[in-house]
């Protein structure tokens, strides 16, 4: 019974210095330092996606004397783009028409909720 005790105090220590280590070292655990990358790889496809809809936008208004489609839909009922609509985390494109001439394309970014600062916005 004393060597089990003994064993549970030095566990119960290691566990203890290890997060002392990691906290003074103020270095991110590798995991973490992951799922940083990752996001950011999400980030720079999403930008990437934004691109390529609103060149397809810009395309389209070309073929239509230059007027901004209603939605992505009347857009993608004359012609297949191919395009991804969601951006990189999987998530839908949203489309705002703001004008006869202008269109604002918004990605809601990492925390999932449209118009907070995370928000990849392109604007045309």
């Amino acid at each position: 019974m004393k060597g089990k005790g003994t064993l549970a105090i030095l566990l119960l220590v290691a566990v203890v210095i290890f997060f002392v280590y990691f906290l003074k070292t103020e270095k991110k655990a590798p995991v973490e330092e992951q799922v940083s990358r990752f996001n950011r790889t999400r980030a720079e496809l999403t930008s990437v996606n934004l691109e390529q809809v609103g060149r397809a936008v810009q395309e389209w208004m070309a073929e239509h004397e230059g007027r901004v489609p209603e939605s992505l839909r009347e857009m993608q009922g004359s012609r297949s783009y191919g395009l991804s609509l969601t951006d990189g985390w999987g998530r839908n494109i949203r489309y705002q028409k703001l004008s006869e001439t202008e269109f604002e394309l918004r990605s809601a970014g990492q925390d999932g909720q449209f118009d907070t600062e995370d928000d990849v916005v392109r604007s045309y």
